[in-house]
């Protein structure tokens, strides 16, 4: 099983901290959350540039700053960037903003176009399920279009693990592993999050049919304590962090041998 974790714990970091972590730890890599920075470019094995980058339609300006990055990411040899699409909300009451199907297409084929590393599209918003996202897929188009698995967000809308591996799983790149229950206010749309383990995200059975499928990529940790209040609230250092995902993995790991 190959681990990664998300630089969203660790903002900030120099390539020195980076490489200490990953050497302490005994990760290959990181996923680089953060805009390119050429330090931690040049000097840290990036395996993927998790990108805010977030599509509406089509966007010629947004389009250019997304191939500026990845012609900055080819020069590292880093060939793989998380793009989201479509609208965020903690509650099902939050502003929408209109979303341009055929301009997200047009715009994602552009990209993929461009370069010769892939780009990943989340599970995520309007796109969480696999059954969107294999549409979009399918209408895109192009090989070096792939998805990250966020195993919380098709769960959170009601789509099952073994429905969303159904639809995507030939076209999964990566996996997010995070972990959380339902909010008691019922106009809450996401999550609250929790140590993995202590929600209702079932990433044991996520695991066993990732494993049944042959997946052979990276198990990511997304922690979001950035901006989840109640992950914040743990105070807990990124050692601690990384030492809980890194025995919570390795337990699943070892029942399913």
């Amino acid at each position: 099983m190959k681990l990664t974790f998300s630089t969203l714990i660790c903002p900030g970091y120099t390539a020195k901290q980076l490489n200490e972590l990953c050497c302490r730890f005994g990760f290959s890599g990181v996923e680089f959350r953060t805009g390119p920075n050429e330090e931690l470019l040049e000097n840290v094995n990036i395996i993927d540039i998790a990108s805010s980058f977030c599509l509406f339609g089509y966007d010629e300006i947004l389009l250019d700053k997304i191939k500026n990055t990845l012609i900055h990411m080819e020069r590292n040899n880093i060939f793989a960037i998380r793009i989201f699409l479509g609208n965020f909300r903690r509650r099902y009451d939050a502003p929408m903003r209109n979303i341009d199907y055929a301009g997200i297409v047009k715009m994602l084929r552009e990209m993929c176009d461009f370069t010769k590393g892939e780009i990943w599209v989340e599970t995520h918003n309007e796109f969480a399920t696999g059954k969107s996202l294999k549409k979009l897929i399918k209408d895109v188009s192009r090989s070096n279009l792939k998805i990250i698995w966020d195993i919380m967000h098709p769960f959170e809308d009601g789509e099952q693990p073994e429905k969303t591996l159904e639809y995507i799983g030939e076209y999964i790149a990566h996996v997010h592993i995070k972990d959380g229950k339902r909010h008691q206010d019922p106009i809450w749309h996401d999550f609250e999050y929790t140590p993995l383990g202590e929600g209702e995200v079932p990433i044991n059975n996520i695991i066993s049919l990732l494993k049944q499928s042959e997946y052979d990529g990276f198990y990511s940790l997304e922690w979001e304590n950035m901006w989840r209040d109640e992950l914040k609230s743990l105070n807990w250092s990124v050692d601690e962090i990384l030492s809980h995902y890194i025995a919570f993995m390795k337990k699943l790991e070892d029942n399913e041998t």
